[in-house]
């Protein structure tokens, strides 16, 4: 069912199969994330209610990862999610992980690009990019997320190869542009 999703030769059966799945909260065959995943690529906006019950979900942060993904990066619903993507860059107690925040932390960069701002936001992704008690990964998604804000288009967000690994001259110019650009938002 995914594959037909992400071909977009998902019938109506499915596409319903799988909306019934995340209303109920329950599958009866494959899981939930991926019935989640289809009503992601095959929905649109009038299903944000439904996938929003899903963005904060303890036990299983990888559902509130993808909750997230599909209502911000899919759907462009960001504007109305940023209390919770602000939560979510900071942290939650039970993402132990740091699944659901790094996806914050993405579609931080992409909202920052699009939308100018929140600079609060911004902030919040330069304090992780510079604090050393950081995992050097989440370091570099953050680096990732200001390049793609500052509109760098040699950061493809796409590619994991595609680090700005810390401490080069390269995450230092991002920090640089970004703390002039949003120091003055």
């Amino acid at each position: 069912m995914l594959d037909k999703a992400k071909s977009g030769k998902l019938d109506g059966r499915d596409f319903r199969m799988a909306m019934d799945a995340v209303t109920e909260g329950r599958v009866e065959s494959g899981d939930l994330y991926t019935a989640l995943h289809v009503v992601g690529l095959a929905g649109s906006r009038a299903h944000a209610e439904a996938v929003g019950k899903y963005l904060h979900v303890p036990a299983d942060p990888m559902l509130s990862r993808l909750a997230l993904q599909i209502l911000c990066d899919y759907w462009g619903m960001t504007s109305e999610f940023l209390p919770e993507l602000r939560a979510f860059v900071a942290g939650v107690e039970w993402d132990v992980d740091g699944d659901v925040r790094d996806m914050a932390v993405s579609v931080a960069g992409n909202h920052l690009r699009e939308a100018e701002g929140p600079s609060e936001l911004a902030r919040m992704i330069m304090a992780i990019a510079e604090d050393e008690s950081e995992f050097s990964l989440t370091r570099e998604s953050a680096l990732r997320a200001l390049a793609r804000s500052l509109g760098d288009s040699l950061v493809d967000p796409s590619s994991p190869a595609v680090r700005v690994r810390v401490d080069t001259p390269l995450a230092a110019d991002v920090l640089e542009r970004a703390v002039a650009k949003w120091s003055r938002s």
